[in-house]
């Protein structure tokens, strides 16, 4: 694997899309319901207006995206961002999340950002282990909130406060 990172930029819609829309046809890891139209993009871009956003490619091949976003409009929040990533299914259990995070991290400290939030399907173990793995706590539950696939699933907001990392 040849991978490196790339500004996520108009170029990218038709990638990411396609990776975005297998985990919302497949899991509940994506929130969404039903596939979304490319035109979606746009609002993924708009959410991380003035935060990093990157894609992930092996060679040139785009095989993942990362990106934070802002968590609440007001400005009492402006230290807390949220975090996104998908990989594409065959590039995952690779590091590449680790590296997505990694990155994410030092750019996050950089711009002064003390809170990371992750939003996370109670179903998707492996991701809630993940994040666990990398310093997040579990600092909350809504249970039964959602509904997907015929069944109802929680969403687990984990937290990784920043301000420990140097």
């Amino acid at each position: 694997m040849n991978i490196s990172f790339e500004k996520m930029g108009n170029e990218h819609q038709k990638p990411v899309m396609e990776i975005f829309n297998y985990y919302i046809t497949t899991s509940t890891a994506a929130f969404p319901s039903s596939a979304l139209p490319e035109p979606f993009y746009k609002f993924l871009m708009e959410k991380s207006e003035g935060y990093p956003s990157y894609v992930l490619k092996d060679d040139d091949t785009v095989i993942g995206f990362c990106q934070l976003g802002k968590y609440n409009g007001f400005p009492t929040f402006k230290s807390t961002v949220t975090i996104t990533y998908f990989i594409a299914k065959d590039y995952t259990r690779k590091g590449l999340g680790s590296e997505c995070l990694k990155k994410l991290e030092q750019e996050a400290v950089e711009m002064g950002i003390k809170n990371i939030v992750a939003e996370v399907s109670s179903e998707n173990e492996q991701s809630i282990e993940f994040h666990k793995k990398h310093g997040f706590v579990v600092a909350g539950e809504l249970k039964d909130i959602g509904e997907k696939f015929g069944r109802s699933f929680g969403v687990v907001y984990m937290q990784k406060r920043l301000e420990y990392i140097v």
